[in-house]
């Protein structure tokens, strides 16, 4: 089977939509630069967004072309395991409990991935924290200074200019 055009059912279903390519990224939660990028077939919608698309698509021609890109999507980010090759070109089928293991390595991953961005999250966190702790301390210095001042430079006074006389 041929794969889908994602650049052209995007576009049309964007078009069926009514709505520009700013309206679809808001609708998204994409920028208006992705959605460009989709429709020139640069880049590629994620799963959740697409599935998000499919939600606000109504039925019809582009709905079915959207839910063909969907399901070849999901074969892309999560394809079910087929078997290996075995002898004479057959297809030995995976043994029970074998996409279970593949689920838990993957699960694995994912919890370190998350953990480090949880790390990286409370460090950015902590750093916030400190620039809001100097910028509270210099606004209060600079509030201190003002207080303090005397008035920037005193205006000249004019004195009358003696007049000569004759």
């Amino acid at each position: 089977m041929e794969e889908m055009n994602a650049a052209k059912v995007v576009k049309k279903v964007r078009q069926r939509l009514e709505v520009s390519q700013e309206g679809l990224a808001r609708l998204l939660n994409a920028t208006k630069g992705a959605v460009q990028h989709w429709e020139r077939g640069r880049n590629r919608p994620d799963l959740a967004r697409l599935l998000a698309l499919r939600q606000l698509c109504p039925p019809g021609v582009e709905r079915k072309e959207l839910e063909t890109l969907i399901k070849e999507t999901q074969a892309h980010v999560a394809p079910l395991p087929m078997g290996q090759p075995g002898p004479g070109g057959k297809i030995i089928p995976p043994q029970p409990g074998e996409s279970l293991i593949l689920l838990r390595r993957d699960n694995n991953k994912l919890r370190k991935q998350v953990a480090k961005l949880e790390a990286a999250l409370k460090r950015r966190s902590e750093q916030l924290r400190i620039l809001e702790d100097l910028a509270t301390e210099l606004q209060r210095d600079m509030a201190k200074l003002r207080a303090g001042q005397s008035p920037a430079t005193p205006e000249p006074v004019s004195s009358p200019v003696p007049q000569a006389t004759e």
